[in-house]
């Protein structure tokens, strides 16, 4: 076999492969052999017909077929082995000469893992914030448990803040509905902050059967990128004011909503889980300061296909949301007025950033010499399929997709970790 590389660049290899005569020959007996048992020929065992009653009963199409899906199988692992290709995407390949179990010629193109240039990342320092909990913070947790166990009593007077409102609301924007910003019957704690800033101030000294429009900004950062700092109208009708009286802060109250008998124990638990979640929260805010600067100092090319197969994963992502809310993508594109095209577009800059991120950590931990073993994969999927009892989920585990998003997952813990280990030295 000869392999000969046209073309190379940063993202994709181009080259052309011969198989010689005797490795044709060779995978000509191999496939023979393979097929030989579905051959019923009379006066043979199954499997036992000689070479040229097997020719012959398989036809000659379906023969050259075969000797060639198997030549170009063994051929290509080999050359890419040979000449040291690190594949990243399924090869297209074109057929440029076969003579029957001679000579087969064929032209190999395929996307490759791309050199990636790292920061200086063991120079990063980004320390995690530090922890601040306040008594207002336990006190707002503990004014949220009461507010849960509150006495509802429907009222007549205009709302204030504290009340719990039941309401509709229509957003437009010149004159066109606005995707996700209208509901039937919303209730909302006034005060809480739920809705964006202003919105619910809106409501305060309205009552039962009230009708409002007014205008408000969303905020620059809002998640929703089409409305960040768009102006958008509103419509509300007050169905309902409800006032809440909340349950005395006794020990009643606390046994009612914890395990706890007084209120001073409750206050240390909230304050305990309050300074939990802040330091994930500082914990995931630290990574994420990180990664935004390996992506930014870094030097990379994402090759296409890695960021097609993260286009085709973001869509998937988002028809399963588009499920839970009882659409599917196509009225979601109807909807928002999107063609196919323009998703994609809008999708392309985050598919970009997930594919740098995953070849700039893939650096990392080569850099680093990391690497899970397979006793060690083989050992965190015993411990996950310990979580589940359906057969099915822990069949779903020893897939070779589920083991390699598994393997993916360890790998980038081990990686973060390291890097947290530099930013914090």
């Amino acid at each position: 076999m000869e392999t000969k590389v046209i073309s190379r660049t940063e993202t994709e290899v181009r080259f052309t492969v011969s198989v010689s005569e005797s490795e044709l020959r060779t995978t000509f007996k191999h496939v023979l052999d393979e097929l030989r048992p579905q051959v019923k020929a009379a006066g043979f065992r199954p499997g036992k017909a000689p070479d040229k009653i097997v020719e012959r009963e398989l036809g000659a199409n379906r023969l050259q077929s075969e000797v060639i899906d198997h030549a170009l199988q063994s051929s290509y692992s080999k050359a890419i082995r040979q000449e040291s290709i690190p594949v990243v995407s399924p090869p297209q390949v074109t057929i440029d000469k076969f003579v029957p179990y001679t000579e087969l010629e064929y032209t190999v193109t395929v996307d490759i893992i791309p050199p990636v240039k790292l920061a200086d990342y063991r120079k990063f320092r980004v320390k995690k914030s530090e922890l601040k909990i306040e008594a207002a913070d336990v006190d707002k947790v503990i004014e949220d448990l009461r507010r849960r166990e509150a006495v509802r009593l429907e009222s007549e007077q205009p709302a204030k803040t504290g009340d719990e409102v039941n309401f509709d609301f229509d957003g437009t924007k010149n004159g066109q509905p606005v995707n996700g910003a209208s509901a039937k019957g919303q209730t909302l704690v006034l005060g809480s902050g739920q809705f964006i800033p202003g919105f619910e101030e809106q409501m305060i000294g309205m009552k039962a059967g009230d009708e409002k429009t007014f205008d408000i900004r969303f905020p620059k950062d809002y998640n929703e990128k089409t409305l960040a700092n768009e102006v958008v109208t509103f419509a509300i009708k007050i169905n309902k004011v409800t006032d809440l009286v909340l349950p005395a802060l006794d020990h009643e109250f606390v046994a009612k909503v914890s395990p706890f008998k007084s209120v001073e124990d409750l206050k240390s638990d909230v304050l305990l889980q309050l300074g939990d979640r802040q330091h994930q929260d500082a914990a995931r805010a630290q990574e994420k300061e990180i990664l935004d600067r390996l992506l930014a100092e870094s030097k990379y090319s994402a090759p296409e296909s890695l960021v097609r197969q993260q286009l085709d994963r973001m869509r998937g992502e988002l028809e399963q949301n588009l499920a839970y809310s009882g659409l599917d993508l196509a009225k979601y594109l109807e909807m928002t007025q999107k063609t196919n095209e323009q998703l994609d577009a809008e999708l392309r800059p985050e598919a970009e950033k997930r594919v740098g991120l995953a070849l700039i950590l893939t650096a990392v931990g080569d850099n680093e010499k990391i690497e899970v073993t397979a006793a060690q994969l083989d050992a965190e999927i015993i411990e996950m399929k310990k979580r589940y009892e359906d057969e099915l989920a822990q069949a779903e585990l020893d897939t070779p997709e589920t083991r390699e998003e598994i393997y993916n997952q360890m790998m980038g813990s081990r990686v973060m970790t390291k890097l947290v280990e530099y930013a914090e030295n």
